[in-house]
């Protein structure tokens, strides 16, 4: 008998590579500060909910919905530095694929290349920040609710209550799953009013239960440090067009760019075959993939839960396909149902030792990349480089040997990392959204692209120094405004007053 089953083996090469996939030099601009709030969070002993990183926001109370996420990331950064920040992402994601996989039907070969499908699609949003969390919840749940259709099980539904509990500390993304159960219990009722009979079908009864499962666990995701406040996370926060001008994944998704267009083959992919297919689909999957769908499409922080859902229905639909074509195939071409036959015979006559002995070198190999990869981005050298060339670091040197001081305006990318290393400064925005609202946000985005006079810019925040990136601030404006450049570097300049 072969050492590792052959849907095993295929399980754990796909794994291992994602691993690979996932593993990366973790220096996302939002990590810093969220691993700065949960350094405060353990030192004083209390949440942190009051701010006191920037100046502008200073001694504001702030809905901090995910604390417990700061936690885990600062303990992982402070026992394992950048390595076990690098590990944690790659662990979540690989998480997050498998219980895709565990949704998935046909032949593990098959399986195994739509879920490397479905990993470069979610790699998109594959970084160092709670978001990461929201991904493994909501593939378990989405795992769970295959489960209970197929099983009528309520066992499985009873693990939503500590999941949505959990997630509720996580990650504000706990309203996605929110979503997931509602719109799997509008595609049962489309079911009904449509006479559509399908395996997996819910009885009324059934949908009942999983109404009130949903209801129970909108209930407990108040069990958490902010209480009724964590319902409003979804309406705390600012402008769609003033995220999208700040935050690439808030924007939608530009398929010019190569990385952001596997979203789009998928999209295209899923729907062309349940066409090809000439099925009827199933209510309770064709809802939730438009939703996502529709979610992906408006911004592409939304191709993770996207790719979730429509990995497990392309397999499906990839894989009756493939079957019906190879029925007629192998009646009508004859050298395909040899080829078939002797595929077969030739992979039974395969001795169970040599199998083992490519299994084994399969996943050594694997294993060592997997090793290479977390040394290798995560060199200290290598960090460095990095983090000289996209982050402000010799300017924050510079910072902390001179007598510059006050108020500060930053690059909003700059402003988690400012948080974290240039820490008797506080800034001026960072990559709490909610917490800087509208106004600020505006006025950030009004000033950086001329809209708003510097001046009168400067004096209605008191700013005291700019520290921005090279060319920003045009030469005769710096000089019209009594102002005057410090420090320059290729990253990063520093004005003052």
């Amino acid at each position: 008998m072969p050492w590792i089953k052959e849907e095993k083996l295929y399980l754990i090469i796909v794994l291992l590579l994602i691993l690979i996939m996932a593993v990366r030099t973790p220096l996302e601009t939002d990590m810093w500060w969220h691993l700065r709030a949960g350094e405060e969070t353990l030192r004083t002993g209390e949440v942190y909910s009051v701010d006191t990183f920037s100046f502008t926001r200073e001694g504001t109370d702030w809905i901090n919905h995910s604390w417990l996420s700061q936690v885990v990331m600062f303990l992982t950064f402070q026992s394992g530095s950048y390595y076990g920040i690098s590990v944690w992402v790659g662990v979540c994601a690989v998480l997050s694929m498998l219980f895709i996989y565990l949704q998935m039907k046909g032949h593990p070969l098959l399986r195994s290349a739509v879920l490397l499908f479905a990993a470069v699609v979610s790699s998109v949003v594959w970084s160092p920040r709670p978001q990461i969390h929201t991904l493994v919840l909501f593939s378990l749940l989405s795992y769970l609710i295959f489960k209970y259709r197929s099983t009528k099980q309520i066992g499985y539904l009873a693990w939503s209550i500590p999941i949505f509990i959990l997630w509720g500390n996580l990650h504000g993304g706990y309203v996605l799953g929110i979503i997931l159960i509602g719109s799997v219990i509008v595609g049962e009722i489309l079911n009904k009013i449509l006479f559509m009979e399908f395996t997996d079908n819910l009885a009324w009864r059934h949908i009942g239960i999983l109404s009130i499962f949903m209801a129970v666990s909108f209930l407990v995701v108040l069990v958490n440090p902010f209480g009724l406040d964590m319902w409003m996370i979804p309406f705390n926060t600012v402008g769609v067009e003033t995220l999208q001008n700040l935050i690439n994944e808030w924007a939608s998704p530009d398929f010019h760019q190569a990385f952001q267009q596997p979203m789009l083959w998928m999209m295209l992919g899923v729907f062309s075959l349940i066409g090809l297919s000439k099925k009827s689909i199933d209510g309770a999957e064709l809802l939730p993939l438009i939703v996502f769908s529709w979610a992906a499409l408006a911004a592409r922080r939304n191709f993770g839960p996207f790719a979730i859902i429509a990995a497990p229905i392309f397999s499906k639909y990839l894989t009756s396909l493939i079957d019906n074509w190879l029925n007629i195939a192998k009646e009508k071409i004859k050298w395909i149902k040899k080829f078939l036959e002797k595929s077969n015979q030739s992979n039974e006559d395969l001795k169970p030792c040599f199998k083992n002995l490519i299994n084994l070198v399969l996943i050594s190999l694997l294993l060592v990349g997997v090793s290479w990869k977390i040394i290798d981005v995560n060199d200290k050298e290598f960090v460095q480089q990095a983090e000289r060339k996209f982050f402000p670091v010799a300017a924050v040197d510079w910072l902390e040997t001179s007598e510059i001081k006050g108020n500060m305006f930053n690059d909003y990318n700059w402003g988690g990392y400012l948080i974290w290393h240039l820490r008797d400064t506080p800034v001026f925005v960072d990559g709490r959204t909610d917490l800087f609202g509208d106004e600020i946000l505006n006025d950030y985005v009004n000033v950086i692209s001329g809209q708003f006079e510097l001046g009168d810019f400067i004096e209605k925040y008191e700013i005291d120094f700019l520290l921005v990136r090279p060319g920003l601030i045009p030469v005769d404006i710096v000089e019209n405004n009594d102002l005057e450049i410090d420090f320059e570097d290729d990253v990063s300049v520093i004005i003052k007053r």
